[in-house]
């Protein structure tokens, strides 16, 4: 095998090899966390799906972020190669569902197995890919190691790269650097993800910027009377609406304070909050209530009915829907950035057509951080009290606030691109 993997693999796979007699109790264990329960059996490939037909082109999305990715990929690997030739996998509940809602004609549908060499061995034998793209961050050892062996190309599309990679310690830094000389070709988003692997791995070839496939995604916003007609069966006040994505703990109780201050301040305001994990949903039902402000689940509206009472907030526990929802705001803020969780993706919002506000720790989205900062449609407030002061400065502002929506939506549109050169790649690798 080419690029034989270091010391510190084998020793890692013989541990795990001499680990495999208490496989059935560390499954029983996962399957009682309520991210896993309900999944194991097809991640260790007790419950299968019939396999796609050859040659099996596999791509793999973690959760939600990466599914969202992954997407536009998906759907020209569909219209180009056909459905059944797509074998998907995403590794929690809330990505594998948005996968079945959005990515429509799918046929092979599969949770991803755990990295434990015997289990992706079966894997890999039963699924018998052509060619696998994983997206992102997504390094695997033993499944990388599996797929070398059977001579199958790998491709990292969408590939970003942290800052911690160069603080890696030393003893994992040669499988590091075996991992990423596995690719057959990487896709890199920005020059600084460049930048980083070079100065991390100098050896390695077959690398390109090609950009950020979220900017393919279609446009979210879909026509004015349709949004009104969602917003109707939210039932909230009117007046202008903010959409907080992908939120924390931690940041709640900031907003609900932010919130409660906005009411005094300007009066008819109302907001929607989607935290980033929908099992939270009864968390933060909490601090709504804790904080007096009304609210609705969104699992208890109905299509196309209007409630009869109005109410301040929108909960927002459902999966698949934040990418339409930001169309509603006049503002967004994006979580995980109030408090150190790396940020998420300012691009939803962008999409939408609306300006983003954020805090202060954004150092897994950096690259869309700055490009959206440099075009005028992103703003960094760095605590609750810059949140309370920025809204209501950019909402007495309209003219400001205008521009501020055109300039995102013509920097969503100026990044568009990256798909199509992943495609380039995918075909010309494939069997």
């Amino acid at each position: 095998m080419k690029n034989n993997p270091p010391a510190i693999f084998h020793i890692f796979r013989f541990l795990l090899i001499l680990a495999q007699p208490w496989y059935p109790l560390i499954v029983k264990r996962l399957d009682k966390s309520p991210r896993l329960s309900g999944t194991i059996p097809p991640r260790i490939l007790r419950e299968t799906i019939a396999p796609a037909e050859k040659p099996v082109i596999w791509l793999h999305a973690v959760s939600v972020g990466e599914v969202e990715a992954a997407l536009p990929i998906a759907r020209r690997i569909i219209t180009r190669l056909g459905a059944e030739h797509l074998f998907f996998t995403t590794t929690t509940k809330e990505g594998w569902e948005v996968t079945r809602k959005k990515l429509d004609g799918l046929k092979h549908l599969q949770y991803y197995p755990f990295d434990f060499p015997s289990v992706v061995e079966k894997f890999v034998n039963y699924y018998h890919p052509s060619l696998y793209i994983c997206m992102e961050t997504e390094l695997w050892p033993f499944m990388l190691y599996s797929l070398k062996r059977k001579g199958v190309p790998i491709i990292l599309a969408n590939g970003r790269v942290s800052d911690r990679l160069n603080k890696t310690p030393l003893l994992l830094k040669p499988l590091y650097r075996w991992i990423f000389s596995c690719f057959d070709w990487i896709g890199l988003q920005t020059d600084e993800d460049m930048k980083r692997l070079h100065g991390f791995s100098s050896m390695l070839e077959n690398i390109e910027v090609v950009g950020n496939t979220k900017f393919d995604l279609p446009d979210p916003r879909g026509d004015p009377d349709s949004l009104q007609t969602l917003k109707k069966e939210f039932g909230l006040f009117d007046g202008p609406i903010i959409v907080f994505g992908s939120t924390h703990p931690g940041e709640e109780e900031i907003i609900a304070k932010a919130y409660k201050f906005w009411r005094r301040t300007i009066g008819n305001i109302t907001m929607i909050i989607a935290p980033r994990h929908i099992d939270r949903a009864s968390d933060v039902a909490g601090i709504l209530k804790q904080n007096e402000i009304s609210f609705r689940l969104r699992t208890s509206t109905q299509p196309n009915i209007a409630p009869k009472d109005n109410v301040e907030c929108l909960l927002l526990d459902t999966v698949g829907e934040l990418t339409k929802i930001y169309a509603l705001g006049e503002l967004a803020f994006v979580g995980g950035s109030l408090i150190k969780r790396g940020g998420h993706n300012l691009l939803e919002p962008a999409a939408a057509g609306i300006p983003v506000l954020h805090g202060p720790y954004m150092d897994n989205f950096r690259a869309i951080t700055i490009f959206l900062h440099n075009t005028g449609s992103a703003i960094e407030v760095k605590n609750g009290e810059e949140l309370e002061k920025k809204v209501i400065e950019i909402l007495s502002n309209p003219d400001e606030l205008d521009q501020m929506k055109h300039r995102a939506r013509d920097a969503y549109e100026s990044g568009k691109g990256a798909t199509e050169k992943i495609m380039t790649k995918i075909m010309e690798l494939k069997p």
